[in-house]
């Protein structure tokens, strides 16, 4: 009978302990499922990337500062690729930096690259630092090669453009401005900085963004 009470006994702690094991695992495994995702009005993800200059920027480093995200492709005319409908040929992303400077000398502004396309990486930085050549504009362009922080933001095309408050907090996300084919749209991002710089809340804080979807790799 004591024999039958002992080994009773272990088995039921041994029970326990498989079962407190499984609860772990489950709660591990739903936490690591769960990715952070951008959301306006919630703090934005943060991330850790290198600029095609070998530079390693954390958006951390931004705290204090108003962010300016773009999501940017060489190989689109509606982005990097000289078109009329360029962004950064046509003088649009010149001038919205300009006046982003002339209400907030320090916001920052950078450019995220996405694309895979089946390129090396090293072909796509060198062809995304020639856009810059061309247009005259210094910007970091960061390299997101697996993707991992466009999925994370949502970005869907380039350009898509998100705004990030002095506290890290996303204030706005979506279309550069509000005019595809021409230049005189309401620059949703110019406005969204004007904002913050003022203390004020943006707005527009979600538009619908329009150019090239975003060629992440598969």
């Amino acid at each position: 009978m004591r024999d039958r009470a002992r080994i009773s006994r272990r088995l039921a702690i041994a029970l326990a302990a498989t079962a407190c094991v499984t609860v772990a695992h489950a709660q591990v495994g739903a936490t690591g499922a769960k990715a952070e995702k951008a959301e306006v009005g919630k703090p934005a993800p943060a991330f850790t990337l290198t600029d095609t200059g070998g530079t390693t920027h954390n958006l951390a480093d931004f705290k204090g500062k108003t962010v300016v995200l773009e999501w940017f492709s060489p190989y689109c005319p509606w982005s990097g690729q000289k078109a009329r409908g360029s962004v950064h040929h046509n003088g649009k992303v010149k001038s919205a930096v300009e006046k982003m400077k002339a209400v907030d000398p320090n916001v920052v502004y950078v450019l995220v690259n996405s694309t895979h396309l089946g390129k090396p990486e090293k072909e796509i930085a060198r062809d995304s630092d020639a856009v810059l050549e061309t247009t005259g504009v210094k910007l970091p362009i960061l390299m997101d090669y697996d993707g991992t922080v466009g999925k994370m933001y949502g970005a869907r095309v380039t350009p898509h453009v998100y705004v990030i408050d002095r506290e890290g907090v996303l204030r706005y996300q979506g279309a550069f401005d509000s005019d595809r084919n021409g230049t005189d749209g309401t620059n949703y991002v110019v406005e969204a900085v004007a904002a913050i710089a003022k203390g004020e809340t943006p707005a527009t804080a979600n538009t619908r963004p329009w150019g090239c979807g975003v060629k992440y790799k598969r």
